[in-house]
């Protein structure tokens, strides 16, 4: 009987360990959209710019991609819709006054103020990060 359980735990172990396997195959699968791979490119950013305003330093250059932020295909092509393409400029527009160098901190909390605005419309997860910028 002993050796019939020891069987079976074994068993159960080694069942688990492949499930584990594909698992993380699936998600070395992932392949993140292109509004998704930039928006953390654009998360990356505001971090940094954040961490410039507060030691009173100024911005000095904005990506030059983000301005295509609206031309991005979204994982469920919310790209394609009026509200999201109405959204987009918003923050684009916050990154030219960033990049005129005119109230920096006014500009960068209007483009945080942005995302804030599109991820309540859209797909709300990120908002836990996007509150900490």
């Amino acid at each position: 009987m002993k050796y019939l359980v020891l069987l079976i735990l074994s068993v159960s172990i080694f069942a688990c360990s492949q499930n584990s396997d594909k698992a993380s195959d699936k998600a070395d699968m992932y392949e993140a959209s292109e509004l998704s791979a930039m928006m953390r490119e654009m998360v990356t950013f505001s971090k940094k710019a954040k961490a410039t305003l507060a030691a009173g330093d100024i911005i000095m250059e904005v990506p030059q991609t983000f301005y295509d932020l609206s031309k991005q295909h979204g994982t469920r092509d919310e790209h394609l819709e009026s509200a999201y393409q109405s959204m987009a400029p918003t923050y684009t527009d916050a990154l030219h006054g960033i990049e005129r160098k005119d109230s920096q901190q006014y500009y960068y909390d209007a483009s945080i103020q942005a995302c804030k605005s599109c991820h309540g419309v859209y797909c709300g997860g990120p908002l836990a990060v996007i509150n900490q910028l």
